[in-house]
């Protein structure tokens, strides 16, 4: 327990010795664009390092021993990343070095077919990075027939749209169709880029889980909630951190 704790509160210092050989080959690293302790429970395993990106400023170097990535949630994305001069208005405050950290990062798993996990956020990152577009406040655009977000985190269903039975167990229990998840968003995707499959949605069509085409990258799956706080016994948080690990593994 001290050891593992020793790794992920002393992040920045395991750069003084992980360009040094290391001894033991078995260890995995998965970058996170911006920890917090919810998302270092979900993944945290004796035999994972966890480095928070955020942190670090020469990102070059934590990128040339990644194993995985999770893009997390957080702030609303720069309009300016996805050319639309209207959404300014209505975003919450923007963090310009996170928007450009986030987008190297899936670049840089894109290229080099690195596993990613996109969360909140992250899936909004991975559609835009794409070429997608999101829209900038749900309650104006699309209404409220579904409760996204009120002063905090919400609950609401999400049914399974995508027919294939490979893509949609990477994120869900293939026993059922429709899912209870967690939300704490106002902004969500819009035009979907290519080779996106959006393989859930919530009842007012919101796009609520997708995946990469395979054919252009084997792992890179994404949800608009959040796993990493439904709890260990839930079976969409134990199912993508499954996944994920499977991915990073194999």
């Amino acid at each position: 327990m001290i050891k593992k704790l020793f790794t992920l509160l002393y992040i920045p210092l395991f750069f003084t010795y992980c360009n040094q050989p290391q001894t033991n080959h078995d260890k995995k690293t998965i970058i996170l664009s911006k920890a917090s302790s919810n998302y270092i429970k979900w993944i945290e395993d004796e035999d994972i390092v966890i480095i928070n990106a955020y942190t670090i400023k020469n990102t070059d170097s934590i990128l040339a021993i990644a194993d995985g990535i999770v893009l997390t949630g957080g702030e609303d994305i720069n309009p300016l990343e996805y050319n639309d001069t209207i959404n300014i208005k209505v975003c919450g405050p923007i963090d310009y070095s996170r928007d450009t950290l986030e987008r190297k990062l899936f670049d840089y798993a894109l290229k080099n077919k690195i596993p990613l996990v996109g969360i909140c956020r992250g899936m909004q990152m991975m559609n835009v990075a794409s070429g997608g577009t999101l829209f900038g406040d749900i309650p104006s655009e699309i209404g409220s027939k579904v409760v996204h977000r009120n002063n905090g985190e919400v609950m609401h269903d999400v049914v399974i749209e995508f027919k294939n039975t490979y893509y949609n167990k990477l994120i869900f229990p293939l026993d059922k169709d429709t899912f209870r998840v967690n939300s704490w968003h106002h902004q969500a995707l819009k035009d979907i880029a290519d080779n996106i499959h959006i393989i859930a949605r919530s009842y007012d069509g919101i796009p609520e889980a997708a995946i990469m085409d395979t054919s252009i990258h084997p792992f890179m799956i994404a949800v608009q909630f959040h796993p990493e706080r439904l709890g260990s016994n839930n079976e969409i948080h134990k199912q993508m951190r499954t996944s994920f690990f499977n991915a990073i593994y194999n």
